[in-house]
Formats: C-alpha cells, structure tokens, sequence
C-alpha cells in the first residue's frame, strides 16, 4: 500500500520510505533484516523489501545474506551519504534521540514533543520547525534535563525547550496554556499516563 509523502520532509517519496531511512540512518552500525525493520515500523514486510531494493538500485543501502535474512545498512560510500543522513536525522531524528535520552532521567512520569515538530509529524503543513517543544510530566532533575535537552539539541541542530509539569496540573487543565497543547498533535516518547489527561 503507498501512502502519502510526509509534509516534514516531501522530498522522500512516501513516509514508508521516510521511515525505513530513518531507522537505517539513525543507527548506521546495525545491520537490520528486512523483517526486523517491518515489525519495528509497523510496515507491510512487502513494503519495506520494495523500499529496500530500490534505495539499493539508487545506491543509498547495502545488503547482504546472512542465512536467510537480508540485512541493510546505509551505503557509507555513496556520495549522497552526509547529506541524505544530515537531513533524515534533522527530519526524523527528534523522536528517537530524545526517547533514548529520556530513558535515562529519573523523574520522568511521561514525556511528548508538541507544537511545530508534533504538528508536521501528525501531516500538517506549515513553515519548517525552528526548535523542539518538549513537555514533561512528572518530577525530575530540572539540571540534568537542561544538560539532556543541551546535548539532544547539540546532536540534532535544534534547540530543545522543555517544559516541566506535574500529573496533578496536567490533568486540572489549570491553564489555557496546559489546554492549547491538549488540543494539538503530541508524539509521544514516554507514555506511562494518559496524555490527553
């Protein structure tokens, strides 16, 4: 099934594809099976060996046979290698950078991006994000999550702004600022509670 290119980057020709470059060019050292990279995305294993064999053909991945498996890999050697992974990490990066970081801080009940990030993630157009909004839920180190967001920013070349709420506010709908962001788009990366409250 095709679907349509995603608005964050539409140079890719789908979001299946965007998603397989993704996962590849994230971790550029693993060596990941066409099934193991359909059960992760969640795509049609049919899908993802369509998508593999033509980034193969174009010379973006490699594969080889091991057993069975068809293991890929990002084509370290074609020379469009430092600029499709600069912009698939750009465009796609913020998710999984900041679920690996977050994992690590104590304190952290649930955390979601929201604002331009979220909104293009969820398919709707506007201008390019500038920054990373960053809410979190629950109670933590307010030091360490600046020096996480400092260095998650670093690696991605975007700011990342956090924002710190208890469970208790979360769900009051205290504010209209707490109420303006349950009514956009929120990706989650820690989801250990209800995120619309």
């Amino acid at each position: 099934m095709r679907t349509e290119a995603p608005l964050l980057l539409p140079l890719f020709r789908s979001r299946g594809q965007a998603r397989l470059l993704a996962r590849v060019f994230l971790h550029p050292d693993d060596r990941l099976s066409l099934n193991q990279l359909a059960r992760e995305l969640g795509i049609d294993p049919a899908t993802v060996q369509r998508e593999a064999e033509r980034l193969e053909e174009a010379g973006i991945l490699t594969s080889e046979r091991v057993g069975r498996a068809r293991l890929v890999r990002p084509n370290g050697e074609s020379p469009f290698y430092p600029e499709l992974s600069g912009l698939v990490f750009k465009a796609f990066g913020p998710v999984p950078v900041l679920r690996e970081r977050l994992r690590t801080l104590a304190g952290v009940e649930a955390a979601f991006i929201y604002g331009s990030w979220a909104r293009r993630y969820a398919g709707e157009r506007g201008e390019a994000p500038g920054d990373i909004d960053l809410l979190i839920l629950g109670k933590t180190d307010r030091r360490k999550l600046a020096r996480l967001c400092r260095e998650a920013g670093e690696e991605l070349g975007f700011e990342v702004n956090p924002t710190v709420l208890s469970q208790k506010d979360w769900e009051s709908d205290a504010t209209g600022f707490i109420r303006s962001i349950k009514e956009q788009p929120l990706i989650p990366l820690i989801e250990s509670v209800d995120e619309r409250g």
